[in-house]
């Protein structure tokens, strides 16, 4: 059998089993799917193909973030791909705002949810059904759901591409993600079969999850978060979000202050990391600060003590060496606060082998 034989095959099985679950689907929400519908696989995407990526990597410069044409394009062919992506990095790289950011581009609908470290069961995101009143408590989140699916079927009956709907859960790994997502990581396994896939609400509705809906979650790697299980990574497409110096350097610009700062990052990076949201912070405060008429060195050493100082804690062995560098720097540029803080960092250093900075 030829190549082309055997696709139309499988296209024509694949075909009829989505337009299968599709049906019951509509059936479960009360809707009547036209008999003319087109089920073949190259017109189930979700993604308006007339948006270029060049209009979105456009879209996303013209709002102001500096990110690689790559970086973007990983973005896109791994939501595509997968339809679950985690975005790793560094507090303060821009993780959320990509993803918030992309979903403007396309015209998807988005919803970011803040994850809470208490979550510990789904009910967390989907809401719990209350036998007292006989009704179920919804959440954002399964509001969302519905929306997608209400859209998705909405889009089958007017023979149009449906709306894709991004949820954002921000910080995923505030909590563990095996106990409070723990049902859709099962699901997005079985999804990723083109099975039908849904979620029961109590007493009697369901949820179904259509194609046109998207996770996302964004994680800083650091010590006050969870790690991951294997089975997580195995259903997501994973992306480290990194930074490098160029795009500090282009991010602080020609500012007095900015050779100062890059001597500090360049410090501080490998044991104390920081990003566009510091960097971001620390300029609009010198900005405010030269309004009421304090000078810009004073409004830098406020900042390095306020917002990058507080970053530097642990027992690594390097980090008394880099303390060393950093005061020399300080003092350097007469940033008399931040010096004396780091003095007193070293001497806890010295005496009990952690870096704090209380």
């Amino acid at each position: 059998m030829s190549n082309e034989n055997s696709y139309k095959k499988a296209n024509a099985i694949t075909k009829q089993g989505f337009k299968d679950q599709v049906s019951k689907m509509a059936e479960l929400v009360g809707a009547t799917i036209p008999k003319d519908a087109d089920f073949t696989r190259e017109k189930r995407g979700v993604y308006n193909q007339s948006i270029s990526l060049d209009t979105v990597k456009e879209f996303i410069s013209n709002r102001g973030m500096r990110i690689s044409d790559r970086m973007i394009r990983r973005y896109h062919l791994s939501l595509i791909n997968k339809g679950f992506v985690i975005l790793s990095g560094i507090s303060g790289t821009g993780k959320t705002w990509l993803a918030e950011l992309y979903a403007e581009a396309i015209g998807a609908k988005k919803l970011v949810v803040p994850v809470a470290p208490n979550w510990t069961s789904n009910e967390d995101l989907l809401g719990f059904y209350n036998p007292l009143d006989n009704e179920y408590k919804h959440t954002e989140f399964s509001k969302f759901l519905m929306e997608a699916q209400d859209e998705y079927v909405a889009s089958l009956q007017e023979k149009r591409q449906p709306v894709p709907y991004h949820i954002i859960l921000d910080e995923m790994n505030l909590a563990r993600v095996e106990y409070y997502f723990a049902k859709f990581l099962s699901l997005l396994e079985v999804k990723g079969r083109n099975e039908e896939v849904y979620i029961d609400i109590p007493p009697k509705d369901r949820i179904i999850l259509t194609p046109n809906l998207f996770f996302i979650g964004t994680i800083n790697v650091d010590e006050t978060t969870q790690s991951f299980a294997d089975k997580v990574y195995d259903r997501a497409q994973l992306i480290e979000v990194e930074i490098s110096r160029e795009e500090i350097k282009a991010a602080l610009g020609a500012e007095e202050y900015s050779d100062v700062i890059m001597e500090i990052w360049d410090t501080v990076f490998e044991v104390a990391p920081f990003a566009y949201r510091v960097i971001g912070d620390l300029k609009k405060y010198i900005e405010d600060a030269e309004k009421v008429g304090q000078s810009w060195n004073v409004a830098l050493d406020e900042q390095v003590l306020q917002k990058i100082l507080p970053k530097i804690k642990g027992t690594d062995l390097e980090i008394g060496g880099k303390l060393e560098e950093l005061k020399i720097i300080l003092d350097r540029a007469n940033l008399e606060l931040s010096t004396e803080k780091v003095n007193k960092m070293l001497e806890r250093y010295a005496r009990y082998g952690v870096a704090s900075y209380f």
